[in-house]
């Protein structure tokens, strides 16, 4: 049978480190990677959905307050008679549009360098303009048609003006008295304020923002050529079908953007940040490479350490090893060096004290040896006395023979019984006291010593009940219940002179067990004392019990705490005496016994 070779304490360190090292260590540092790296994404998503949020709002803002100072221009009298003239009215066309561009456009456009110009176009063809009047009506014809339905007010789209791009902004005039529209206001702003709340937001150092219009033309980029183009992104407008906001990553072969969107619902304007997901993701790599060269550093490390120390021990347990060899093969001479204060310090010097106790023992079997045969020889002699020692019963047995042949002969009947019961007690009680015996044997005893006792006592009452076909099957040891009677006799009537009345040997099954009943009316212990031997029997500790004749009256210590203590021996610590009561009453003493299936010697349950 081939045996498989133990792997060494030094290869089982070093996959000890590898495994609750190296592995954990990877595992983590992965996982902290992972979720790092997603942090710092989400909170970067956060952070530009924040940014967009409030670039939207100032848009919205300012195409509002646009809204705003234009709205006078809707009700004022002087626009509404402008919107009713004809193309013949050259006169009043002209006198009408003089004013308005020497009054109403400069309250427009004072302080507001970021209008280009204002134009106002009438239904019947007639224009006005802070700029040209041929341009008014260009635009017109341009974007009359754009404002249809409730669309009052819409930002149109960029052109360029004299080579300047500016924003196209259409808002309809409505006639106060049949609410038709009667003509159309075109504002054209300049992309300066648009420009510098693009470029108050930073995004790293590539990032940057753009705006496109609801028609997927660029308002917005930080590349000026790009101008008014149409946006070339199927992916942007496919999310935008889906939601009006969120975020995607867009890979690329040298570098994934993150792409966040949001359109706004007053202008449609959709406002878009892209970011490189490397720059986000930048120093959080440098940590992680630098963590990772550190925790490889400290893993060697931890290798080089535990290797070395390995190497250190297992040679000591290898020297120890050689030394504990010679030993087996019988050189009780060997001693290894305790100069070492460790546990392999202490191992070698349990190892020399092992080998000299060894040493020690081999002599002391030899010695015992020699010590056997002289044993031998004794024994032979005790043998040759034991032999001597039986001649004295057989003597006795012989002689109570004879007293009852003599009684059965003059027909004494109570000699006889006498006789015949003193020989039966005798020869129990001179019996192995190692040998296993059964209740029935012992109350066959008890019998014998009480019918003795009736004799010497003619007022003692014996009452003996227990069940006949347990007492086969329950373990006991020799002589447990006669100490307890004879207390019973000596302390409870003769040391208070009274006249032995009755003994009583009950028996029941309780719990398992079968508990065993000796009862007096005899004077009992007082209450303390009782307690003291119950305490005792408990414990198994006699240190508290009175000697023999400390208490006037009290039971034979030693008698009942030895047929305890045997009990207990026997069986097992659940088993043996306890006193339930003791008082002027009498006294009554349990005793608890084990049960024995002795047909199939298993304990009957």
């Amino acid at each position: 049978m081939l045996i498989k070779k133990a792997l060494s304490i030094k290869t089982k360190l070093v996959l000890l480190i590898l495994f609750f090292l190296c592995v954990p260590f990877l595992v983590f540092g992965t996982l902290w990677y992972v979720r790092a790296s997603e942090s710092i994404e989400h909170n970067a998503i956060e952070y530009s959905e924040q940014l967009m949020g409030q670039i939207n709002s100032q848009l919205d803002g300012y195409f509002s307050d646009l809204e705003r100072i234009t709205y006078p221009l809707l009700l004022h009298p002087q626009i509404q008679s402008f919107m009713k003239l004809e193309p013949e009215d050259q006169y009043d066309r002209f006198l009408v549009s003089k004013k308005i561009s020497d009054e109403l456009f400069p309250n427009i456009t004072f302080g507001r360098p970021d209008i280009y110009g204002l134009s106002i176009v009438s239904k019947n063809g007639i224009a006005t303009a802070s700029y040209s009047a041929t341009a008014a009506k260009e635009s017109y014809e341009q974007y009359k048609d754009a404002l249809l339905g409730d669309r009052n007010y819409r930002i149109v789209g960029i052109e360029y003006m004299e080579s300047t791009p500016v924003l196209t902004i259409a808002r309809n005039f409505l006639d106060t008295v049949s609410y038709q529209s009667n003509g159309m206001l075109i504002v054209y702003a300049r992309l300066n304020e648009i420009i510098k709340i693009c470029e108050k937001i930073k995004l790293g150092e590539s990032g940057f923002v753009w705006i496109m219009d609801a028609d997927g033309r660029i308002v917005y980029h930080p590349q000026r050529e790009k101008w008014g183009e149409p946006a070339q992104t199927p992916k942007l407008s496919a999310n935008l079908l889906a939601s009006q906001r969120g975020y995607y990553v867009e890979k690329a072969q040298s570098d994934n953007r993150l792409i966040i969107y949001e359109r706004s619902q007053m202008t449609g304007w959709t406002l878009v940040s892209e970011v490189s997901l490397k720059e986000l993701n930048g120093k959080m790599i440098g940590l992680r490479n630098v963590t990772l060269w550190v925790g490889l550093l400290l893993v060697g490390l931890a290798l080089m350490i535990t290797g070395g120390f390995s190497f250190y021990l297992t040679r000591s347990l290898s020297h120890l090893q050689r030394l504990m060899r010679r030993a087996e093969e019988g050189d009780l001479s060997v001693k290894a060096p305790e100069r070492r204060n460790d546990e392999l310090g202490g191992l070698n010097r349990g190892f020399n004290r092992m080998v000299s106790q060894i040493g020690r023992l081999i002599e002391e079997v030899q010695t015992s040896h020699r010590k056997e045969r002289e044993m031998e020889i004794r024994q032979r002699e005790s043998a040759l006395q034991v032999m001597q020692s039986q001649i004295n019963p057989h003597f006795l047995y012989n002689t109570l023979e004879i007293i009852n042949s003599y009684a059965i002969i003059e027909d004494v009947q109570p000699i006889s019984r006498m006789a015949t019961s003193l020989a039966d007690i005798f020869r129990y009680s001179v019996g192995n006291p190692g040998q296993a015996v059964t209740l029935m044997d012992e109350i066959r005893y008890i019998r014998t010593y009480l019918e003795i006792q009736q004799e010497r006592f003619n007022t003692l009452q014996v009452e003996i009940c227990v069940e006949d076909e347990l007492l086969s099957q329950i373990h006991g040891v020799r002589l447990m219940i006669q100490p307890l009677v004879e207390n019973a006799f000596k302390h409870g009537y003769q040391a208070n002179k009274q006249k032995p009345s009755y003994i009583g040997i009950t028996g029941k099954l309780q719990e398992g067990q079968y508990v065993l009943c000796i009862e007096d009316r005899g004077q009992g212990m007082d209450s303390q004392l009782m307690e003291r031997y119950n305490a005792a029997f408990m414990t198994d500790d006699s240190k508290g019990l009175p000697q023999n004749g400390d208490v006037s009256g009290a039971f034979d210590t030693i008698g009942l705490w030895n047929v305890h203590q045997r009990i207990r021996i026997s069986f097992g610590p659940s088993y043996g005496l306890y006193i339930v009561k003791s008082d002027e009453t009498g006294t009554l003493i349990e005793m608890r016994l084990k049960i024995i299936n002795w047909r199939e010697g298993e304990e009957d349950v």
